[in-house]
Parts: C-alpha cells; structure tokens; sequence
C-alpha cells in the first residue's frame, strides 16, 4: 500500500489530499468529492496567481524579494504537479473501472 506524502501539508487546498495525521477524507453525501476537487483546483489557481503577482512585484522592484518569488513559484508548480497526478490517478480509475465486466 502507498503512503501518503506528509510533507506537503501545508499548501492550502491540498490539505484534504495530503495531511500529517495520515487518514483520509471521508464523504459523508455525493457532493462533498466535487466540492474537494473544486476547492483544491481554486486554491492552486490561486498558489499560480499568487506566484505571478510576486515574481512582477519583484521585476518591478517591489519589496517581494527573488527569493520570496522564486519560492512562491515553486509552491505554485509543486501543488500543479501534484494536482495533475491526482487528476490522473482519478482517470486511471475510471479508465478501469469502465473496462470491467458486469
């Protein structure tokens, strides 16, 4: 059995997926998947949009620092990655369980 990844508790949104105590997130009705799902990709559209207004800040000599920007981007890309291996395990899934006889 895989083991979660605890180290990436503390990007928001992701905290459903990724959490240090180690349980998973249990659905008590049919809504509560979608509205994770719609939750995580808000909160990394929003990682993303952070990162591009702190990498201008800090080409337009703001008081963001390179470092502050190039971190704030890299937050950005790692909760991307990994929100883009969550989309393709939830698509492998599908993919099998649509080849499965009834």
């Amino acid at each position: 059995m895989t083991q979660p990844i605890s180290g990436l508790s503390g990007l928001p949104g992701l905290s459903p997926f990724v959490s240090a105590d180690r349980s998973v997130p249990q659905a008590s009705s049919s809504g509560n998947f979608q509205n994770l799902l719609t939750q995580a990709i808000n909160d990394v559209s929003a990682l993303q949009q952070q990162a591009e207004v702190s990498a201008l800040q800090s080409m337009s000599g703001g008081d963001v620092t390179e470092v502050e920007a190039l971190a704030a981007l890299k937050k950005a890309d790692l909760a991307l990655r990994l929100m883009l291996q969550i989309r393709n395990k939830l698509v492998q899934a599908y993919q099998e369980i649509q080849q499965m006889r009834m």
